[in-house]
């Protein structure tokens, strides 16, 4: 069993390819929780495996929302396989240790790390990849991927993740901060001139937390887990975060 998250599409892809090349289900953590379904049941000997973004050094908090209401039942200690698999535009902090750590009783004792391109563009100094890094990471995935899923079908026990320099800042003082501060929807707007109301961010948005109001200016709802799927599929780049996106380039897998 796979549970992923993803808001652009880089997440998902890799937990496709793991599913296709494992023979795993996927289960998707938005609509889990959308659904309110929390209680799931492993079948003999089968694994459990986790796929999500890492957001500013930690797993993304609706992953860790999911968990904290999460309830496996077949999952026996030291002998069910649990795993992680965490994509990231350059490093991921201290996101093997917090996720270990939001799992509690159940061991994950293995975790990986995938480099694809990113798509933060919420601050100054942050933006997508250049075409060619883009194709780059992505090209660079596939082998990533396929030695990711032959260390998990001989169930592997390690941690493959770069962590990259400052860590422990990353992930335990700006992370926190991030989390406290930066995360929200208030600030998401459509261009009027832009939009067409096509409803593609109403599609994509895992949350379900985007309405089409206003004259067809789609709306958020407060409930937004900063996927940023819905400002990167806009096909008329029509939402922006404040003004902040403006010049920023857009990215989806």
């Amino acid at each position: 069993m796979i549970y992923w998250f993803s808001g652009t599409g880089n997440s998902r892809w890799v937990a496709e390819e793991l599913a296709k090349r494992l023979g795993d289900r996927l289960m998707d953590i938005a609509d889990c929780i959308v659904q309110g379904d929390f209680r799931h049941v492993l079948s003999r000997g089968e694994s459990i495996g986790w796929v999500f973004p890492t957001y500013s050094w930690g797993p993304p908090p609706v992953v860790l929302d999911f968990i904290s209401r999460w309830h496996i039942d077949g999952y026996e200690k030291g002998l069910t396989y649990c795993y992680m698999v965490t994509t990231c535009g350059d490093d991921v902090g201290l996101t093997a240790d917090i996720f270990a750590d939001a799992l509690g009783y159940i061991d994950c004792v293995a975790a990986f790390s995938v480099q694809m391109p990113n798509n933060y563009i919420l601050l100054p100094g942050f933006d997508t990849d250049p075409p060619a890094l883009v194709q780059s990471k992505k090209e660079r995935a596939v082998a990533r991927v396929a030695g990711i899923a032959e260390m998990i079908a001989a169930r592997k026990q390690t941690t493959d993740v770069v962590t990259g320099q400052y860590k422990w800042i990353k992930s335990r003082v700006i992370r926190p901060f991030f989390i406290k501060h930066l995360m929200g929807d208030s600030k998401f707007v459509a261009d009027r001139s832009q939009c067409n109301s096509c409803g593609t961010c109403v599609a994509v948005c895992p949350m379900h937390n985007i309405t089409l109001a206003d004259g067809g200016l789609p709306q958020w709802h407060g409930r937004c887990a900063m996927c940023l799927g819905c400002i990167h599929r806009c096909p008329r780049h029509a939402i922006q975060y404040g003004k902040i996106t403006r010049s920023k380039g857009r990215y989806h897998y």
